[in-house]
């Protein structure tokens, strides 16, 4: 392969790299905007008023909520549209079926027929439960306006109330929803850096073919010049 023949390999490899990274940044720009779950960070700041033996915590990767019940009375979770959701008693838990939330928290195949009266089924016999509750997660398909106007910084997006009845009673639990911040490169630094680095690589290999080619050509002795009467 002569030289100016391993440069057009080069220069098409440089441009195949780039047409890729062309291709592509639609797509990355595209998507940047999208919340990213695991940069937000959801924490209770209080339980208005507090009740012994009432615990809540949040867990899990998807920022889920516990609750415990060891206050010796009936503790009802408030479902999103004011519906009881979750009855939680001394001898465990029942989820009202009825419950828009529960469909919505995708624990019934299709949304209740009717809502106006609680059907309970018994779904645990400790007094614990854990589920995902949206009041406490950002939903928006894009990022928050202050996160999106800085994304590589902590920010907080939203305060949170699940309401409660203990014993009747109303509870409020109150927490925060946090940005955490970007580390490290971004999506777009990374596929630059991954066609920089194709480039790169394919460069090296073209211009080694080329001294290979090279020194050989100068190890091989010219051929004898036959002359003849």
């Amino acid at each position: 392969m002569t030289t100016p023949r391993v440069l057009r390999v080069a220069c098409c490899i440089l441009a195949a790299a780039l047409g890729v990274w062309w291709m592509a940044s639609p797509a990355l720009a595209h998507s940047r905007p999208l919340p990213d779950s695991s940069h937000y960070r959801s924490t209770i700041t209080a339980i208005q008023p507090r009740v012994p033996g009432l615990a809540l915590a949040v867990t899990g990767a998807d920022g889920s909520l516990r609750l415990t019940n060891h206050t010796g009375r009936t503790v009802v979770v408030i479902g999103y549209t004011g519906e009881p959701y979750l009855r939680i008693t001394p001898s465990g838990v029942d989820e009202n079926v009825a419950s828009l939330s529960s469909w919505l928290n995708g624990r019934l195949p299709q949304p209740p027929a009717s809502q106006q009266v609680p059907q309970w089924r018994h779904v645990s016999d400790r007094p614990t439960f854990i589920w995902h509750d949206y009041r406490t997660h950002w939903m928006g398909l894009q990022r928050p306006p202050v996160v999106a106007a800085d994304p590589h910084h902590p920010h907080k997006v939203l305060d949170w109330t699940v309401p409660l009845t203990v014993g009747g009673e109303p509870v409020a639990v109150k927490g925060s929803l946090n940005w955490t911040g970007l580390t490290g490169l971004s999506t777009l630094a990374i596929a630059l850096i991954a066609v920089a680095g194709t480039v790169g690589v394919g460069l090296a290999v073209a211009m080694a073919v080329v001294v290979r080619k090279e020194r050989a050509a100068e190890r091989v002795p010219p051929e004898p010049i036959q002359v003849s009467d």
